[in-house]
């Protein structure tokens, strides 16, 4: 048993390593005003509403309809959305002496991980098309729920939540046009598959520069200071995962469809906290910090959790 925790330790922390590292490029490119963050910002419209779509499908394409996978996908769909459940019922039970606007930043960080950016590029790594597959349904979830209760709270209860949202965005209809795709078992032809293909595999190193560039503007004296972003972070990275991590292992879920929706739930606060903030007028350097915390925190806390789920 112990073993196989360190084997599984060291295979996550490795690829997780080597995400941050990738991250590390974007930090230079920030600091040396080479690719600053603003130019991060032009690019994630680019990722999430082109690439990201794309790599999704292209995994769904790639999978073998089995009943296995069939029923996994149904899992997968229900979990993800009993995670995010999950987080929003700690979130209304914390910050509430807090003013509106502020806890609406806290409650969207305890309840979003950066599911797109890391956890469906780490996925992949880990345990390849199939942790992608898993990944995507929980991306999927991630969105319908980011886009309108998310949004909702984010926005100080500003914006409100419209119904439209829970199917157009990039995320849901991206799995919308896979899932046909994969139950069809469509075979594209090779010149569209491999474009696709291609476009897909620059999902995993542009997430992570734009992420470094965002992490090169977090104000570190600040992340370490604030008890509140400790609390966030225990709820994000340690409670979260390892509430769902139980759960997981209680229903009877394993393999590469336990460790690919870990990875998604004990992934840091999402990177577009602080974009959906600057948005709605909110404040920008809050969520940068919580970003900034849990990215370093999680260096140590994902491979720890997924080795775990692995063997509990």
């Amino acid at each position: 048993m112990f073993n196989d925790f360190f084997e599984n330790l060291k295979t996550v922390a490795y690829q997780v390593l080597i995400l941050y590292a990738i991250a590390g490029v974007g930090f230079a490119a920030d600091k040396s005003k080479v690719f600053r963050q603003a130019d991060g910002k032009k690019l994630i419209d680019l990722l999430f509403n082109i690439i990201l779509p794309i790599a999704v499908i292209n995994t769904f394409l790639s999978m073998e309809r089995t009943p296995e996978h069939i029923k996994g996908l149904a899992i997968a769909f229900a979990m993800a959305a009993l995670t995010h459940l999950l987080g929003i019922g700690i979130s209304y039970l914390t910050f509430r002496k807090t003013e509106k606007n502020i806890r609406g930043i806290y409650h969207y960080a305890t309840t979003f991980s950066n599911a797109a950016f890391l956890a469906l590029p780490l996925a992949g790594s880990v345990v390849g098309n199939e942790g992608v597959f898993y990944a995507s349904c929980y991306v999927a979830v991630f969105n319908v729920f980011a886009f309108t209760y998310g949004i909702h709270e984010i926005s100080g209860g500003k914006a409100k939540i419209r119904l439209r949202n829970l199917i157009l965005n990039p995320g849901s209809i991206s799995v919308i046009i896979g899932i046909p795709l994969f139950l069809l078992q469509v075979k594209l032809p090779s010149f569209v598959g491999d474009t696709m293909g291609r476009i897909a595999a620059c999902n995993s190193p542009m997430a992570m520069i734009v992420f470094g560039t965002f992490f090169a503007n977090c104000n570190f004296k600040n992340i370490f200071v604030k008890k509140e972003i400790y609390f966030v972070s225990f709820i994000r990275l340690i409670f979260v995962p390892v509430v769902m991590m139980l759960v997981f292992r209680l229903i009877g879920i394993e393999g590469s469809m336990r460790t690919a929706l870990t990875i998604s739930a004990s992934a840091p606060i999402a990177t577009n906290t602080a974009m959906y903030a600057a948005k709605y007028d909110n404040d920008t350097k809050l969520p940068s910090e919580l970003v900034g915390q849990t990215s370093v925190f999680s260096i140590i806390t994902m491979p720890v959790i997924v080795a775990l789920s692995s063997i509990i």
